[in-house]
């Protein structure tokens, strides 16, 4: 006897024993739905409880989408736990200004990732100067990237920051004392070395 023959058989008997007795039937049907409910109900504790191990929570801004360094913040409210917080998140709608740095999707906005005016001046990081920058070969560096500084084939500045382009003249936010031989360095031509 194969294996499907013994089955057919073992199912006809479970039908000659529950056709007379539908209550059977209507108990296993019963037990079932008590525990699938019993089941959902555990779930929705568990995620309570998870909730409240979080703490407080309040609603903040966080980014809609990556957001690239010089690009307008386009931003959407959210409720988070305050223990998941970084600090100084926004509290007004960003949307519209300046991002001073990179902002992943779904990352809160914090004050330091927005430039207070939008204008390329809060680009610029503290004890740096900003130089525009005439290319000897076109890089094609955007604005928020960081680079190096070269001319001739030596190295002058080895770390930079394009802040913003001039129509097409790139303005390269570089340290204090690294301005004057970059601004000198533009009557031979500069190049602009993009970092990976």
């Amino acid at each position: 006897m194969s294996i499907i023959d013994r089955i057919g058989r073992g199912t006809a008997r479970l039908r000659r024993v529950l056709a007379p007795r539908p209550w059977i039937r209507w108990l296993v049907l019963v037990a079932l739905a008590i525990g699938f409910v019993a089941a959902v109900a555990d779930h929705r504790r568990g995620v309570g409880e998870a909730r409240e191990a979080w703490g407080d929570t309040t609603e903040v801004w966080v980014a809609a989408r990556t957001i690239e360094p010089g690009t307008p913040i386009v931003a959407s409210r959210v409720r988070l736990p305050v223990a998941a917080l970084p600090a100084q998140p926004v509290d007004d709608d960003p949307s519209g200004t300046t991002a001073r740095q990179a902002i992943g999707r779904g990352e809160v906005v914090t004050s330091l990732d927005v430039a207070a005016d939008g204008a390329p001046g809060d680009l610029i990081p503290s004890g740096w100067l900003a130089v525009p920058i005439a290319e000897a070969t076109v890089s094609l560096a955007r604005i928020g990237e960081r680079v190096v500084v070269t001319t001739d084939g030596v190295v002058i500045a080895d770390e930079a920051l394009v802040v913003d382009d001039l129509d097409g003249v790139p303005l390269v936010a570089v340290p204090a004392e690294a301005a004057p031989l970059v601004a000198l360095a533009n009557d031979t031509g500069v190049t602009l070395l993009r970092m990976p």
